[in-house]
C-alpha cells in the first residue's frame, strides 16, 4: 500500500513538472542608428508605432507608440514583453521614425514574440 501510494505521489509531480509553466523570454526591438559610414549615432530620437487594423472596433487605432533616444552605440531598445500573451503566433509590424537636427529616416520592423528583434536604421 505504501508503495502504490509514493508511485502515485512520483507520478503527480512527474506530470505537475511536465505541465509547468513556461517562462515567457523577453520580446525586444532593438533599432540601430547609424551614418552613411555604419557609425552608431547617440542622442537620437526613436519613435516605433503601429497605425492600426483594418479590421478592429477603431479602425487606425494605435495600440503601440514608443519612442526612446539612443544611446552611445546608437542604439534604442523596447521591451515589448507585456505586449505578448503565451501561444501568440506573431506580435506586429511596427512603422519606425528617427530624428536628429534636421535629418531624419523611416523604416519597419517586423517584432516577433521572445526575441530580441533588430533592424538597423541609416539617418542622413
Amino acid at each position: 500500500m505504501k508503495r502504490m501510494y509514493l508511485k502515485s505521489i512520483l507520478c503527480l509531480a512527474i506530470i505537475a513538472s511536465l505541465t509547468s509553466c513556461e517562462k515567457v523570454e523577453d520580446t525586444v526591438a532593438k533599432i540601430a542608428v547609424v551614418d552613411i559610414n555604419g557609425q552608431g549615432i547617440a542622442d537620437v530620437s526613436v519613435r516605433l508605432f503601429g497605425d492600426g487594423s483594418g479590421t478592429t472596433v477603431n479602425v487606425g487605432d494605435i495600440r503601440v507608440d514608443e519612442t526612446a533616444v539612443t544611446n552611445a552605440a546608437g542604439d534604442a531598445v523596447f521591451d515589448f514583453t507585456e505586449y505578448y500573451e503565451a501561444g501568440q503566433a506573431g506580435l506586429f509590424v511596427l512603422n519606425i521614425e528617427v530624428e536628429k537636427d534636421s535629418l531624419s529616416a523611416e523604416s519597419i520592423i517586423k517584432v516577433e514574440p521572445e526575441i530580441v528583434n533588430e533592424e538597423t536604421v541609416i539617418l542622413q
